[in-house]
């Protein structure tokens, strides 16, 4: 067996032809929608309240996805019904944790605005990663009140990406408001 030293300019040539093959990491950039816009990219759009997650591995066994139970309150468009399935990318099995940057983070119990759009046997997924999923919950007066899925509503209703509040931006619009503008007709 030769020296290490010997070995080292085959190592570091193997180390360089395996980084040839390797594929760099890309951020995830994530495009501002309108409201408007996401509706009109939706299959689906319901209110309603979380009742169900769980995580698995793909059929692959290579990601864990999570699928989240809505039960419907209001279907404001799509194919209704008193349930809709979403598929999150992310979760944990077991010991094993998958985290997306960018994707949606629903939990039991909590109540949801959510643009989605088709991702494959009768399951969706939300409008522009975490954007189609808005939290809707009560304010000090107890209306019902839209957050905004980033930071803040910008003044056309688009989300703003994070560190970026502008004048005139606005953490939460209320719910009946952003049901008008997704085109509910009471």
């Amino acid at each position: 067996m030769p020296p290490l030293a010997a070995r080292i300019p085959g190592l570091l040539g193997a180390i360089l032809l395996l980084s040839l093959f390797a594929a760099p990491a890309q951020p995830a950039t994530v495009i501002p929608f309108s409201l408007e816009r996401m509706e009109a990219l939706s299959s689906d759009v319901v209110l309603g309240t979380v009742e169900d997650t769980r995580a698995a591995w793909d059929k692959d066994h290579r990601l864990i996805e999570t699928h989240v139970r809505i039960r419907v309150e209001r279907s404001l468009k799509g194919r209704g019904g008193s349930v809709i399935q979403v598929v999150v990318p992310g979760g944990i099995v077991g010991d094993t944790g998958m985290k997306t940057p960018g994707a949606a983070v629903f939990k039991v119990g909590e109540r949801v605005l959510l643009l989605a759009e088709p991702r494959g046997a009768g399951e969706v997924r939300p409008v522009g990663f975490f954007q189609g999923k808005l939290d809707v919950k009560k304010d000090a007066s107890g209306a019902d009140m839209v957050e905004a899925p980033g930071p803040a509503w910008g003044s056309r209703g688009e989300v703003l990406p994070a560190g970026a509040m502008p004048t005139g931006a606005i953490p939460a619009l209320p719910l009946g408001e952003v049901l008008r503008r997704l085109g509910d007709r009471p």
